[in-house]
């Protein structure tokens, strides 16, 4: 079964991103689920969502069951909701199983409730429910049906105050189908303007908008050697404000400096744990920290990690009392002895030997690995770890 904890953090993370607890949203947020397989879910080319979905199904379904009992615990207010198709075969009704029960678990929605009455009253006029539809289509990608919703919003009521972002937004909708000429004004036009703009006007449909502007300068981008002076000028980079993880990794990994440059390894790491393969991408922070700690020192104290729990573990660990220094380089070796799936995610015969806490991380994994029982071998990789950092040892022997 999942951890009922991280579940409920991300039910929690939801509402407050959000406002409203989706399960697909969850399923996205998990790796369950890639976005360029929600896109073809929504586009009609995908029977039922439960086709795309990635893992085990029933541990899927411990998942959503797990956190439509913690939504309700919360006393939110249930709502069912249909997805509707995009685009050729808009307005269609989206399929997520053939099995009612699992059907239920997707398509019930939880927000926090009290507010009806008055959202209704502030929204009971026909601009409005004009703009809510602009709102709908553009989220949508259904760019005909938003300029023409828009067209009549200017007719009805000229004077709406959400007039003029909206005109502006269909307008850049269009500038999705031309060529990008200009790698640098793009992306400031696309960071600078287009995404606040949207993220305001849309809120959480604003993801769905954005995503083909992302895809078309990754296209744009790609076969570009990275360049540590524009970083943003990588394919990797909108590939990953994309979603499309997989594309991140495959970017990445073709760029032959991938391995020397931080920011690719975090991309690299960030799609990892995307795509669902959490020990590897904590193996690749894990490295980050002896390879390159500065940079992972700012990326954990940043909070902006996906693995959530990375940053109290990073603080817990920063605020402890040792012997010696905790440095960044050391806090794998710690994770070691907080973290139980960081054994199997990186092994003592995976890690380099060439730094001090990378020969501590070893010997510590193994004395974990191969139990406590007393032996040469064992006070040999004690003095080991105990010469690397006192600390730590004394960590350990307190837990033996």
């Amino acid at each position: 079964m999942e951890d009922f904890r991280k579940i409920c953090f991300e039910v929690d993370r939801l509402l407050l991103e959000q406002g409203i607890y989706s399960p697909v949203e969850l399923l996205l947020a998990e790796g369950r689920l890639s976005y360029p397989d929600y896109e073809a879910w929504r586009y009609g080319r995908v029977i039922a969502l439960e086709e795309v979905l990635a893992g085990n199904p029933v541990r899927i379904r411990a998942l959503l069951t797990e956190a439509g009992r913690y939504a309700v615990k919360l006393g939110l207010h249930a709502d069912r909701r249909e997805f509707l198709s995009w685009e050729g075969k808009a307005g269609q009704a989206l399929r997520f199983s053939s099995d009612t029960e699992f059907e239920e678990l997707c398509c019930v929605h939880y927000r926090r409730g009290g507010n009806e009455v008055q959202l209704d009253l502030f929204m009971d006029n026909s601009g409005n429910v004009l703009v809510n539809g602009i709102v709908d289509a553009l989220s949508s990608r259904r760019v005909e049906e938003a300029i023409r919703l828009t067209d009549r919003l200017l007719e009805t009521d000229p004077s709406h105050p959400r007039l003029g972002m909206l005109e502006v937004l269909c307008n850049a909708a269009q500038r999705q189908f031309e060529p990008v000429d200009d790698y640098f004004s793009e992306i400031e036009y696309l960071e600078g303007y287009l995404v606040p703009l949207a993220t305001g006007a849309l809120g959480v449909g604003a993801r769905d908008f954005l995503a083909p502007f992302w895809r078309r300068m990754a296209d744009a981008l790609r076969g570009r050697p990275f360049v540590a002076e524009t970083p943003l000028l990588h394919a990797s980079y909108p590939l990953a404000r994309a979603q499309d993880w997989a594309g991140v990794k495959e970017s990445v990994l073709e760029d032959s400096v991938w391995q020397i440059d931080p920011v690719l390894r975090l991309r690299l790491a960030e799609s990892l744990f995307y795509l669902g393969n959490r020990p590897a991408a904590l193996a690749a922070w894990c490295r980050m920290c002896w390879d390159f700690p500065v940079q992972m020192e700012q990326a954990l104290a940043s909070g902006t990690l996906p693995d959530k729990e990375l940053r109290p573990d990073w603080e817990r660990y920063r605020n402890l009392e040792a012997e010696s220094e905790l440095s960044t380089p050391f806090f794998p070796v710690w994770l070691l002895l907080e973290r139980t799936e960081t054994c199997n995610a990186l092994t003592a015969e995976e890690v380099s030997q060439a730094h001090t806490a990378g020969r501590a991380y070893a010997a510590l994994h193994t004395l974990l690995v191969g139990g406590g029982a007393l032996s040469e071998r064992t006070m040999a990789l004690r003095q080991k770890l105990k010469q690397a950092h006192p600390g730590l040892f004394a960590m350990y022997l307190r837990r033996v």
